[in-house]
């Protein structure tokens, strides 16, 4: 069973558990504590392979990383808990919503991965020998490469997995209330993946935020917050 390192902050009140994005930690979430810790049990888990956290086998998919969180929630004796998830946390949490319904009392889903943008250059570069690959990485154009791909180090035979998952089969068995929350100027995911999460999962709202981008909990916290806020106390 994989360890999972992960922050707490607050006492009292329901726990909320957030679940962060690719190359991040639990502590991507930090702008949002001191709005929250007074009324919510926080908890900041580091996924897998980022942060304090062992990863898992190379072979990980994004339905490892969501019964590894779901063990560790066991472990933490949270039975029934909030959910928010940020870019690739946001499908592993929506994994983890759709598997296990009884825990995941809401859904929280800030810019979340999980609608594939299938690129010709990527059956071109799984056609290259990894050896060959590293042999020519200098004379390759760096388009061939996104950031994610050149950062991932030990955890790119995993990010190779995730990274053309399709979400969509999964997000119509989510039968939790779900929050969308997306930036309108989004350059990492489209704002049209929204729109494909929203008409998919059946109780879900959204809420297009102008002007922020990716990271919106970072550019307006307080917004977010609110936002977070007002859907977990709507009965």
């Amino acid at each position: 069973m994989a360890r999972i390192y992960a922050l707490r902050f607050g006492k009292k009140g329901p726990a909320i558990v957030f679940l962060h994005g690719w190359q991040q930690t639990g502590r991507s979430f930090a702008p949002l504590v001191p709005f929250l810790y007074s009324r919510y049990q926080l908890f900041l888990p580091d996924l897998p392979g980022f942060g304090q956290s062992p990863s898992l086998a190379s072979s990980a998919t994004s339905k490892d990383y969501a019964q590894a969180i779901y063990n560790w929630t066991r472990q933490q004796n949270l039975h029934s808990f909030y959910l928010v998830g940020h870019s690739f946390g946001g499908k592993v949490a929506a994994v983890l919503a759709a598997n296990y319904p009884k825990s995941v009392k809401k859904l929280v889903l800030v810019a979340s991965a999980g609608i594939p943008h299938p690129r010709w250059w990527y059956s071109f570069l799984r056609r290259i020998p990894p050896k060959t690959k590293q042999t020519f990485r200098r004379y390759l154009p760096d388009f061939l490469f996104s950031r994610d791909y050149r950062q991932a180090g030990h955890l790119r035979p995993i990010f190779r997995n995730i990274i053309h998952e399709d979400l969509r089969p999964v997000l119509p068995k989510v039968k939790a209330s779900t929050l969308i929350i997306w930036g309108e100027d989004d350059r990492e995911l489209p704002v049209d993946d929204a729109q494909i999460i929203h008409q998919l999962i059946p109780s879900s709202q959204l809420t297009i935020l102008p002007h922020l981008g990716h990271f919106p909990f970072w550019q307006e916290p307080e917004k977010v917050v609110r936002l977070i806020d007002a859907f977990l106390h709507h009965d």
